[in-house]
């Protein structure tokens, strides 16, 4: 997969051109292109939901190691159960010592 925006911000403009593409069905200057299905919305929908569900797993994890004496210890635990990446790790380890 490629690295490509695959952040909330990301998220949120993809649903709101989702929305705009389901309102643009009963548009007949609407090219195909900018139409989207009721059915492709509520995937997108689904799909979303699950998204924000894998953030609000990351944001339990950096609560974790919050409480936790040794942050080191907590993070290599979360890294090595695939909640957080390397990169994640050290951005979110900057945030608490800020």
């Amino acid at each position: 997969m490629s690295k490509r925006n695959l952040s909330l911000d990301a998220l949120k403009s993809h649903l709101f051109e989702a929305i705009e593409s389901v309102k643009n069905i009963n548009d007949s200057e609407a090219s195909e292109n900018e139409k989207l299905s009721l059915d492709q919305a509520r995937t997108i929908v689904d799909l979303s939901g699950r998204i924000i569900e894998v953030y609000k797993v990351q944001v339990d994890a950096f609560k974790t190691i919050e409480r936790m004496s040794d942050v080191g210890k907590a993070q290599i635990f979360l890294g090595n159960a695939g909640i957080i990446d390397a990169d994640t790790m050290v951005d979110g380890t900057k945030r608490l010592q800020q």
